[in-house]
């Protein structure tokens, strides 16, 4: 089926509407490379003139609006001020110093209401734990949970002190904070709580088992201590005279350094030495795991001196000083919050 032929263009129209096309696209690239210079030197004329729109446009809608009945809490002028001014804060937090900031937004909070007030208190509270300053957090979040009783952000502010106790190691008072939250009305603290817990009920796991550590330690040692304190008293220097100046050399005698500690000592102070390098926590933790060694070396050694024991009896001998060792290991990393990082070197290893 054979087509129509189309209509020849009239050539004296197509002329002018290329043209036209022309110094439109050129219009439209003039306006779009003029506005990303308008928009930043709008940007960066916000700060500036920020509390000044709030209060013109507070001021400009008062005049246009009638006047209400009664003004609610946080709906005049000066609220909105001071709600335009946190909110600047807030954006702008990385940019000072961070007591600088937390000083404007206390004045806030102090100046007077604002329509998010509540917030306000919360973030905070969120700041001075997030700075390691948990006392006024927990002040914060108790003026938060005393002014707004009702507000969500009381319910939030359950997992800021629910975090601020196991920092501590207070893991029940974490748990019945996580608790709290567990019936909040906020779909997001429900979760957020639920996925916290386990890693709070494995931190009080560790707790226990330091406890149970220290408490071995510390019998152990004092066993020993003992048995090297009977076995002074059976001395012929403790027999031979009564009196508290013999005793104490009976003693003094039967704590001599044995050869196992002159040689492992030496070892060890090299060891805390080559720590001083390190930063604080493993600094730490290294120092007292040397004691612990040199402490039960010498111990071991002097319960062992004299003492005629049968090869089995040594070799459990052994065994529980190894034992205690561990126990004065792991103590001395629990304390100093490295259980988990050392737990992680050494599934992925030391690289």
């Amino acid at each position: 089926m054979s087509r129509s032929p189309r209509p020849p263009a009239d050539r004296g129209q197509s002329r002018p509407n290329k043209y036209f096309r022309i110094l439109i696209n050129i219009g439209m690239a003039t306006i779009f490379r003029c506005v990303p210079t308008i928009s930043l030197s709008l940007l960066a004329a916000a700060p500036q003139a920020l509390a000044q729109g709030a209060v013109r446009g507070s001021a400009q809608a008062a005049t246009a609006a009638p006047a209400p009945a009664a003004t609610a809490p946080g709906a005049g002028p000066d609220a909105q001020q001071r709600q335009q001014k946190f909110l600047y804060l807030l954006r702008t937090y990385p940019q000072r110093p961070p007591d600088q900031t937390l000083g404007q937004v206390e004045q806030l909070i102090e100046q007077g209401p604002f329509p998010e007030r509540d917030r306000c208190l919360f973030w905070l509270g969120s700041a001075r734990l997030s700075l390691g300053d948990r006392q006024a957090a927990r002040a914060w979040f108790a003026r938060l949970a005393r002014e707004y009783p009702d507000s969500v952000w009381v319910q939030r502010s359950f997992l800021g002190l629910a975090e601020a106790s196991a920092a501590e190691h207070d893991f029940n008072d974490s748990l019945s904070w996580y608790s709290r939250a567990d019936h909040s009305k906020d779909a997001a603290v429900r979760e957020l709580a639920r996925i916290a817990r386990p890693n709070v009920l494995t931190l009080q796991k560790r707790q226990h088992l330091a406890w149970a550590c220290a408490a071995a330690l510390a019998l152990g040692l004092l066993g020993l201590l003992a048995a090297i304190a009977r076995r002074a008293s059976t001395s012929a220097v403790w027999l031979s005279s009564p009196s508290l100046r013999s005793r104490l050399q009976a003693i003094l005698r039967a704590l001599a350094p044995p050869a196992e500690a002159r040689i492992l000592l030496p070892l060890l102070a090299v060891l805390a030495l080559a720590s001083l390098a390190q930063d604080r926590a493993p600094r730490q933790a290294t120092l007292e795991l040397c004691i612990a060694g040199g402490v039960l070396s010498w111990l071991s050694g002097a319960f062992l001196r004299g003492r005629l024991l049968a090869r089995a009896q040594r070799l459990v001998f052994a065994l529980w000083v190894l034992l205690l060792l561990g126990c004065g290991a792991y103590l001395a990393v629990w304390r100093h919050d490295l259980v988990g990082m050392v737990l992680e070197t050494w599934r992925a290893g030391p690289d």
